[in-house]
């Protein structure tokens, strides 16, 4: 072989030898580059199963701990709320057994109202100071005894001030400035044997008082120009607006801040002419 043919030969073993090598470390590289790659994605898949399963383990727990203190909580409002029922449904009945008490001892009232007290709502209030030469007037005024108006507002329950913290202060007012105006008319009447001024009952500065606490200037207005039945214009007057005091009360209703001045104001003058 001549030199020029070796030569050749030997430049072309070592150009293949060489794009061996070549191709060998480039499939070597890549081996590894895919060998590194698949075990890094195994040891992160690895890691995210473990994170996800602590994950997961932590929800849960989270979430049992969540429904026990709900269920905890739950319990707390179911029995705050039966013992407020209870204290509810208590209350109600009660009020309603005191409003019960408390008309009960209005229709007596108006039950045992004295006979005179009727004869003189069929006169003008111009016939009042006369009527005690009327044949009848003398026998009616004769049964108006004390006993006889006490028997108004008797108390067969007992004591119905008991019933007076469920009703209300500006319904008890109601109650009692209208238990005074009745009371107090007919002991005016039955003083009107001796004085005849005092048959002029709705003139009276104590009924005036009275009537001034609990009605308004239009009502009272109303009531001086009624000229016949003002006896039954009082019983029609408080009766309604007791009435609809004990619905306020039934309601669960509270009353504002006038009606409780106003319960005072009546309170007030009741006392004053109780110590008069």
């Amino acid at each position: 072989m001549e030199l020029a043919d070796f030569l050749l030969t030997l430049l072309s073993s070592a150009g293949v030898s060489a794009a061996l090598a070549g191709v060998l470390v480039f499939l070597s590289r890549n081996w590894l580059s895919e060998r590194l790659r698949h075990s890094i994605k195994h040891e992160y898949d690895l890691k995210l199963t473990h994170i996800n399963n602590e994950l997961k383990a932590e929800s849960e727990k989270n979430a049992i701990l969540l429904k026990t203190s709900i269920e905890r909580e739950a319990e707390k409002v179911r029995l705050a709320n039966a013992s407020i029922g209870q204290t509810q449904k208590l209350s109600i009945e009660r009020k309603l057994s005191a409003i019960e008490t408390l008309w009960d001892g209005v229709l007596a009232a108006r039950k045992n109202i004295p006979v005179v007290m009727g004869f003189i709502d069929i006169l003008t209030e111009d016939e009042y100071s006369s009527m005690k030469n009327h044949r009848d007037f003398q026998a009616m005024v004769g049964e108006l005894s004390t006993g006889k108006i006490t028997q108004m507002y008797e108390d067969n329950v007992g004591s119905r001030e008991r019933v007076r913290p469920y009703v209300g202060e500006y319904t008890w007012a109601l109650v009692s400035t209208y238990q005074a105006i009745i009371l107090r008319t007919a002991l005016l009447i039955q003083m009107g044997q001796k004085d005849s001024e005092k048959l002029n009952w709705h003139l009276d500065p104590g009924i005036r008082q009275l009537l001034n606490s609990a009605l308004s200037e239009a009502e009272v207005a109303e009531f001086d120009q009624t000229r016949i039945g003002k006896v039954n214009w009082i019983q029609r007057k408080f009766e309604f607006k007791i009435l609809a005091a004990m619905q306020v009360v039934i309601s669960g209703e509270q009353f504002g801040d006038e009606a409780l001045r106003q319960a005072m104001k009546m309170e007030e003058k009741v006392q004053q002419l109780a110590n008069a």
